[in-house]
């Protein structure tokens, strides 16, 4: 197993990464907000990311592995650890990444070199580790923190989802958490913020403001919980979906949604199929896929969308398969996909009718209450991603 070096260890001063600063425009009205209010939204912010989930099962790691799964390495980061893990397909760690500045990680983006993006639950920021862990860079300050997602352009632009306890009385008179898109343009050591879009004014005067329901008109400090954010490749064939575009999955108000970053305005909306949904992410075939977390009624699934006709084409639902929080899907390239139950803790792989192939229990508990810690996300890399020298080949 290979681990963060003596070098790279956070912390050392001399090893201390660039701070990226945030671009002060576009920051709202944050002098309404005192400091006791900013870190009461704070503290809101992160009750999402909660550590311990479902009772501990009996078994832990791979207990299911089929010659029909797609061979590869898995990504997962858990609520206990600041870093990521290295799987393979056998579930023995490979690699680690981890920083010691962050209480754990929601999020994790690998680059084929090694490297790695991680956003951090508390405090929020945007976090770059080399492959031996050393910190490259952070982003983020105390008035907008990273949070749930980031992503990486085909041309290394690197997109975040931010947020900040804000007014915006345009909308409502009491602070509340602003989500924000942000846009972090490449450069040759640490990047320089390109662009912010607030998720709120998104919405305003763009045709789909009736959206703006009871979760964000009210009283609820977290009213939107955007939760994914995916740059759109021209994929689906619809023109709102055009290359350059962002999909968003607005946890809170059961909406995805399209933003044209030139406009920063909602130029498409849906809701109403899905309820506390995560992870919408395009498919090959212009399709969207999902996981609907359906939390009151106990019954999660991950369905396939098709946009243009409006209808779910696939879904995948099983007894007792569920998540109150969290939760994500990959479709993999023999078609199977890769879902993480997160309040359960486990990982596992299905064939489009339903069988599983390969199944990981995360190994960490809470001794206090005998819980499994959840699995915030897991994906898998092929054999073949990363650069040679990285991992040895099987």
């Amino acid at each position: 197993m290979q681990g963060r070096t003596e070098a790279g260890a956070p912390g050392a001063e001399a090893d201390a990464p660039p701070s990226v600063q945030p671009d002060a425009g576009e920051a709202g009205d944050v002098s309404r907000l005192t400091e006791e209010q900013q870190r009461e939204l704070e503290r809101i912010g992160t009750l999402g990311y909660m550590v311990g989930g479902d009772r501990a099962p009996d078994v832990s790691g791979v207990t299911i592995s089929s010659p029909m799964a797609f061979g590869g390495y898995t990504v997962y980061v858990s609520a206990d650890f600041a870093g990521a893990y290295l799987l393979d397909m056998d579930g023995r760690v490979v690699h680690t990444w981890e920083e010691e500045s962050s209480r754990h990680w929601v999020r994790a983006w690998v680059y084929p070199d090694g490297s790695v993006l991680g956003v951090s639950a508390y405090p929020g920021r945007l976090i770059k580790l080399d492959r031996d862990s050393k910190p490259l860079w952070t982003y983020g300050d105390r008035w907008l923190r990273a949070h749930h997602d980031v992503t990486v352009g085909p041309d290394g632009t690197i997109v975040v989802l931010m947020r900040s306890g804000r007014v915006l009385n345009w909308l409502r008179p009491s602070g509340f958490l602003v989500d924000f898109i942000c846009v972090l343009e490449p450069g040759e050591s640490a990047p320089a913020e390109g662009g912010r879009i607030s998720i709120p004014e998104a919405f305003r005067d763009s045709g789909y403001e009736f959206l703006l329901g009871p979760s964000v008109l009210g009283s609820d400090r977290d009213p939107f919980h955007t939760n994914c954010v995916e740059i759109l490749d021209g994929t689906v064939p619809h023109p709102a979906f055009r290359e350059g575009n962002f999909l968003v999955t607005i946890r809170n108000m059961d909406c995805l949604a399209v933003i044209d970053p030139e406009s920063k305005k909602v130029v498409w909306a849906n809701r109403g199929r899905w309820q506390s949904m995560h992870e919408a992410r395009v498919l090959p075939n212009g399709h969207l896929m999902l996981f609907d977390n359906r939390k009151f009624d106990g019954k999660s699934r991950v369905v396939e969308y098709d946009v243009v006709a409006d209808e779910i084409v696939w879904s995948y639902e099983e007894d007792g398969f569920f998540s109150k929080g969290t939760g994500a899907q990959q479709l993999l390239p023999n078609g199977n996909v890769l879902i993480t139950e997160s309040q359960k803790g486990r990982v596992f792989e299905v064939r489009r009718d339903g069988e599983v192939v390969w199944e990981f229990w995360n190994p960490s508990r809470l001794e206090e209450d005998n819980t499994i810690v959840r699995i915030t996300r897991a994906f898998r890399l092929s054999h073949g991603y990363f650069d040679p020298g990285f991992i040895e080949s099987p």
